[in-house]
């Protein structure tokens, strides 16, 4: 990176820029710290940044696009933070292309055993087997301490009394362990997959505007296809729905959340993302950048009742309805994403979870110790896998769309691969009706 140095979480510091015009100047490039607060050409241009963390994702064997920005920073310190290299790539991730990365919304998956276990990249192991060495390095070291200190020939020893009371209270444990784990998994897997449910079912709305839209579209009665006036509204629709999908995920993720800035809006429009009076309304709104998803809906909609009062969409009440309808359920849903993470897991639960596992791991070689000797590295290591893994497993499921930095890449949803899908479908309804059979009601007075 052109930054000199990164936010450390915790710690306040200051973004200084600019090699040109200070935040509204676009040579970020060129951006740098520096201690006395001036850009090159001597305009100040501080902000303070309080628990940032800025960084890239490419680590090996995520299921992510390469060089893009994931940082807890707002939208307005990504104004000035943010470089145009972060905004390009986030930009260049989500046109669909032969050359992105990744066409899997999730890593894929095989039944055949021999494959599942040469797996590493994106496994529970690969980020447990630090944790693992620890528990079992621990346990060594506690089953070399035990001999010196404790007399097992004296009936009155009380640290052998105390761990044999210790392997009692150990099964107990284990076994609540075992079933609160298997449950909560489960009920992180739930929100997990409500989240990809709600994913999918956001971009049907979507296509369900592009295909009522097409299918009622006024044609020429004379080539059958779209009348010019249809072509535009059908182009429009189109494009906002672009928008749309591309401002929900930089809404919902970090690694998006750089395209709400003025900055990727304009790089946006050159690119052909949204139109020139489309990048005008959403500069000119007066609501948070999280509510623009919100507004494009409502452009769609307006857009859709123009077209009707002008005749250019033909398909009476019924039809006004069911479109108006979609509207509706698409709002619902995408606010559907901020209800559901909002309360994805309560405090007290997740603490007490962790509380008991962490216990459990920590009272296993003192248990063990009695009945297996040495032995009970090997167990403890085993243990920890499974125990601490789907404790592991199951927070992550619990942070589907990776906004805090823990143990990255088990499980990836790469959104790229939603707003690349949104992109196509945006315009494959309009494309695949604008040529019918020649027989099949060309006339837009059938329609």
């Amino acid at each position: 990176r052109t930054l000199e140095q990164e936010a450390m979480v915790g710690q306040d510091y200051k973004a200084i820029s600019i090699n040109g015009n200070g935040a509204n100047g676009h040579d970020y490039e060129d951006s740098s710290l520096l201690s006395n607060g001036k850009g090159s050409d001597g305009e100040i241009v501080l902000q303070s940044v309080r628990n940032a963390s800025l960084n890239f994702l490419s680590p090996a064997g995520r299921n992510v696009e390469d060089n893009l920005l994931n940082t807890d920073l707002s939208v307005d310190q990504l104004e000035l933070s943010a470089t145009d290299r972060d905004i390009d790539a986030a930009i260049s991730s989500i046109i669909p292309t032969t050359d992105n990365a990744s066409h899997t919304i999730i890593r894929a998956y095989r039944p055949h055993k021999m494959w599942l276990w040469t797996r590493w990249n994106g496994t529970v192991l690969q980020h447990g087997s630090r944790l693992v060495l620890g528990h079992m390095i621990l346990t060594a070291i506690i089953c070399s301490l035990i001999p010196l200190i404790n007399d097992p020939k004296n009936p009155d020893e009380v640290i052998d009394g105390s761990l044999i009371a210790l392997g009692s209270a150990f099964k107990y444990i284990l076994a609540l362990a075992t079933f609160i784990l298997t449950f909560f998994l489960n009920q992180s897997y739930g929100l997990w997959r409500q989240i990809y449910n709600l994913s999918r079912s956001v971009q049907g709305r979507t296509n369900d505007f592009g295909m009522l839209a097409a299918t009622h579209a006024a044609r020429d009665s004379k080539t059958g296809r779209y009348t010019p006036e249809a072509r535009k509204a059908l182009e429009d629709i189109a494009s906002a729905v672009k928008i749309f999908h591309v401002l929900a995920y930089a809404s919902k993720t970090r690694r998006y959340r750089v395209l709400h800035t003025t900055r990727a809006l304009r790089k946006m429009e050159e690119r052909g993302i949204l139109s020139k009076t489309m990048l005008d309304a959403l500069i000119g709104l007066d609501i948070a950048p999280n509510s623009r998803p919100y507004a494009v809906i409502e452009w769609i909609v307006v857009r859709f009742r123009s077209a009707v009062d002008d005749g250019i969409f033909k398909g009476g009440p019924g039809f006004e309805e069911k479109f108006l309808e979609k509207g509706l359920m698409l709002r619902s849903q995408y606010g559907s994403f901020g209800d559901v993470l909002d309360a994805r897991i309560p405090l007290a639960y997740g603490h007490f979870v962790q509380v008991m596992v962490d216990t459990l791991l920590f009272c296993a070689p003192f248990a063990l110790y009695k009945e297996q000797r040495y032995f009970a590295i090997f167990t403890v290591g085993v243990l920890t896998v499974f125990f601490a893994g789907l404790l592991d497993l199951s927070k992550v499921m619990l942070d589907p769309f990776d906004m805090e930095d823990y143990c990255d890449g088990v499980i990836d949803m790469n959104v790229a691969v939603f707003l690349r899908e949104s992109m196509k479908g945006s315009t494959v309804w309009m494309d695949g009706a604008e040529v019918l059979p020649a027989d099949w009601g060309n006339s837009s007075n059938d329609l």
